[in-house]
């Protein structure tokens, strides 16, 4: 398949994640800057394909379609299947979540997920191409979820996520200049145990607020209302699900935008992309014990607090245009999906 600038390019998307909008995301309207692209559900030229964690498994539909070119993106730890399709089969399996309502329960959930597989793996077809946190490849370009929520295109949303975010804002926003009267937050629905516990231990110290599922309460509407909440905070625990070189998800740029200190728990790799002066990571400590001492030593020392809040997000050297500009990414199906 071989598609020129100018041409007709059929694009659809299978399995993608809650709330996704087949006319209002990155890849749709960065296409179409080179391309007039027709959402094409019959004969697409491209199918996007992601993790499928809502397990709808609507990829199976298209197994047919031999000369649509497969690229999966994700915003999750995983990759796709790149040598073989597999459908594995679903099982029930119950899981303890604890949940911090005022007698302190645990509940138990009901689940589904792919036999023998981990939270969220969910993969259901061969794909020809990826594009996600790995490094680049032969056959895949690193575009990780933090650079996709960046408003390279000047769409101020894309529904989901529902809140874009430039480089240029980072210092003047208006949630990161809002007076910070609080202590710490934390937003997650899918319980840890080192976050159940720095939770714990952050709130022998000072009150630290949680937004999320085991929180009882309602979850922030993606990220818009997640700057909304955490707006007033020093600090913002940001633990991600896995610790993967290379896969660090929007949880610092967007703790960094509200204007806290990112308290982040993620691979070292991290300090190849975001400023390490800038945020506290748990795999630099021996213990969350002493990763709680050292946050507060920064709350109880003003000058140490504002070394911070404000070292950049980014050095010279991590600058993201440079890196998942749209013409680098443009670039990528030119030359290898559409070649």
């Amino acid at each position: 398949m071989s598609i020129n600038t100018g041409d007709k390019l059929k694009i659809w998307f299978a399995d993608m994640w809650l709330d996704f909008q087949f006319e209002n995301n990155y890849f749709y309207h960065l296409l179409s800057t080179e391309y007039e692209v027709e959402l094409n559900e019959e004969e697409p030229d491209i199918l996007f394909v992601s993790a499928d964690p809502m397990i709808w498994q609507e990829r199976k539909k298209y197994a047919h379609l031999t000369s649509a070119k497969r690229v999966f993106y994700t915003m999750e730890s995983c990759a796709p299947n790149l040598t073989e399709a597999t459908y594995p089969p679903r099982v029930k399996i119950e899981t303890i979540r604890r949940t911090f309502d005022k007698y302190t329960m645990d509940k138990k959930i009901i689940e589904y997920q792919s036999a023998g597989a981990g939270y969220r793996d969910y993969y259901y077809d061969k794909c020809d191409f990826y594009l996600g946190y790995s490094p680049n490849g032969s056959i895949n370009q690193q575009f990780p979820f933090w650079a996709y929520g960046m408003d390279w295109l000047n769409k101020g949303s894309y529904g989901a996520p529902d809140f874009l975010w430039k480089v240029s804002d980072l210092e003047t926003n208006e949630y990161k200049t809002t007076s910070k009267t609080k202590f710490c937050s934390m937003f997650f629905n899918f319980g840890l145990k080192n976050r159940y516990e720095i939770y714990d231990k952050l709130n022998l110290y000072k009150t630290t607020d949680g937004y999320g599922e085991p929180f009882c309460n309602s979850f922030y509407p993606w990220e818009k209302g997640k700057l909304g909440h955490s707006k007033d905070y020093k600090f913002q625990v940001c633990f991600e699900n896995d610790v993967i070189d290379h896969y660090h998800t929007e949880k610092i740029p967007l703790a960094k935008y509200a204007g806290n200190i990112p308290i982040y728990w993620g691979a070292s790799t991290v300090s190849q992309y975001f400023n390490p002066d800038c945020y506290l990571n748990l795999i630099d400590f021996d213990s969350i014990d002493a990763l709680v001492e050292r946050i507060k030593e920064i709350d109880q020392n003003d000058s140490l607090y504002q070394q911070y809040a404000s070292a950049p997000l980014f050095t010279e050297a991590q600058n993201p245009s440079s890196l998942y500009s749209p013409e680098t990414i443009l670039n990528f199906f030119k030359n290898k999906v559409l070649a």
